[in-house]
């Protein structure tokens, strides 16, 4: 099974990042775009919630019910100051008990004010280890919250010494009330967002990673299922558009024309003249590989001809021809309508076509098929079958009756490893033989990082003038130069 042989790589994760930096960067941009509408709805509810800041200060004095300091002198020594900061800490807790704060809310006659109200929105804390008492209150109303606290302080001498036995209290600072505002624009929201969009898009990117492993390493086709890879095509953004190619510098070209040379050496070994070239699904480069490869062997001298067998998406023929009419074609050859010689197309000396064409009569590889085929094709000395993908058409396997070999065509990057397995077994199960296999569209880390460079979320610049002006300047400079 392919789970007990798969083997992982820590570069596997680099790649299927680079691979997924449109996903990330589209997360990336929603994260950010949440994190300003979660910026915005909090701006808005701090704005809709109105709220003051109520602060005043009290200082704690070590008197005693006869209304004289502990130290029984009129005036406060040293001693009477230090017993006032010991006091501290237990004077705050009792200006923050139930029976101060219910003497303060009977004292200034609120309504509808509860002491849980006052006490979740009071804190009071010692002033640099004072005997000073710093409180604030956060209220929905200024004079309320003011009435509170002028209570508070009232109310708080008189129980300090019910309850400590000493102690009263001293306003330094009167309530003052100011407006606090509620809505506040995060910039760490965007951040958050952004970071959070991007972490989620890294985590899908890694998990296809592991729950559907695509081919990102060529010789894992050997590794996992000891198939004998021909050829690695590396990736070329014109492949496929035209037939054949025109640039000779194409990297993908010169690796078509190995490919070409080593299958021709291998079926001539092997007494072979028919291969037929299939792949798991569509979409994974077999057509122009066909149409590349039939023209690199007609190159050699070979008389070839290029059969098109994938009746349900026929494509051959819009690589060479353009549209070709229903009585040039395999199609009106099977049905009676043309003759053999009729559907032949003559591509270049030694290149002849067999197109097909959809149509609204069915036409499948049966036995009668397969003998118009192999009749048409007697006279060659090499015939490259396009047929549809095993992996969605197990009719392809028919064609073993008049082929030597097939041809497995994967897509780099393209189809994962496990459909590709199932396809190949479909195949070799069929005791279909299989002369190997040609990868496309082979891309590497450099290619990804020339890819993602293109990758921009801002409009770019318009080039017009710009480009005009630097080309005044290089003609100038080039007028210099010769004079």
């Amino acid at each position: 099974m392919i789970d007990e042989e798969k083997s992982f790589r820590i570069s596997n994760i680099f790649y299927y990042l680079l691979r997924g930096r449109r996903l990330i960067a589209i997360f990336t941009v929603i994260g950010f775009i949440i994190g300003i509408i979660v910026s915005g709805i909090s701006y808005m509810q701090g704005e809709m919630s109105k709220e003051y800041e109520i602060t005043s200060s009290i200082a704690i004095i070590a008197l005693t019910r006869s209304g004289n300091y502990a130290s029984t002198s009129n005036n406060p020594n040293t001693d009477d100051v230090r017993l006032a900061q010991e006091i501290t800490d237990s004077a705050i807790y009792v200006l923050r008990s139930e029976r101060t704060l219910k003497a303060a809310i009977e004292y200034a006659h609120l309504n509808g004010v509860t002491v849980n109200d006052i006490r979740s929105n009071l804190s009071l804390s010692q002033y640099n280890e004072t005997q000073i008492i710093e409180l604030t209150l956060f209220w929905r109303s200024n004079t309320e919250g003011v009435r509170i606290l002028e209570a508070i302080n009232a109310v708080s001498g008189e129980i300090l010494l019910e309850t400590l036995k000493i102690g009263n209290v001293s306003v330094v600072n009167s309530p003052s009330s100011r407006y606090i505002i509620g809505g506040k624009v995060s910039v760490s929201n965007w951040v958050i967002g952004a970071l959070l969009g991007a972490v989620i898009a890294a985590a899908i990117c890694i998990l296809k990673l592991f729950v559907s492993p695509l081919l990102t390493h060529a010789n894992d086709l050997e590794d996992l299922y000891s198939v004998r890879v021909l050829s690695t095509i590396p990736y070329d953004k014109r492949f496929g558009d035209s037939v054949p190619f025109a640039d000779d510098a194409s990297k993908a070209k010169k690796d078509i024309i190995s490919l070409s040379h080593i299958l021709a050496n291998r079926m001539e070994h092997n007494g072979y003249k028919k291969a037929a070239l299939t792949s798991s699904i569509r979409g994974e480069g077999k057509t122009a590989l066909c149409a590349n490869v039939a023209q690199q062997l007609a190159v050699t001298g070979k008389k070839t001809l290029l059969v098109d067998c994938d009746f349900n998406n026929p494509m051959l023929s819009s690589m060479f021809d353009g549209v070709i009419p229903y009585e040039k074609t395999l199609n009106a050859v099977y049905f009676g309508d043309a003759d053999d010689t009729d559907a032949v197309h003559h591509i270049t000396g030694c290149l002849d076509l067999l197109p097909a064409i959809l149509s609204d009569e069915e036409i499948m590889l049966n036995d009668a098929m397969l003998s118009v085929i192999d009749r048409i094709a007697a006279p060659y000395d090499f015939v490259i079958f396009d047929c549809a993908p095993v992996g969605m058409d197990a009719g392809v396997i028919n064609l073993r009756k008049i082929t030597d070999t097939f041809l497995f065509v994967v897509r780099f990057d393209y189809a994962d490893l496990e459909t590709i397995e199932k396809a190949m077994n479909r195949l070799t199960e069929s005791g279909a033989n299989a002369i190997g296999c040609a990868i496309v569209g082979v891309k590497t880390f450099k290619d990804i990082l020339l890819e993602a460079q293109k990758l921009s979320l801002f409009i770019k610049r318009p080039r017009g003038k710009n480009d005009k002006k630097a080309k005044t300047k290089k003609q100038k400079k080039s007028k210099k130069s010769k004079n």
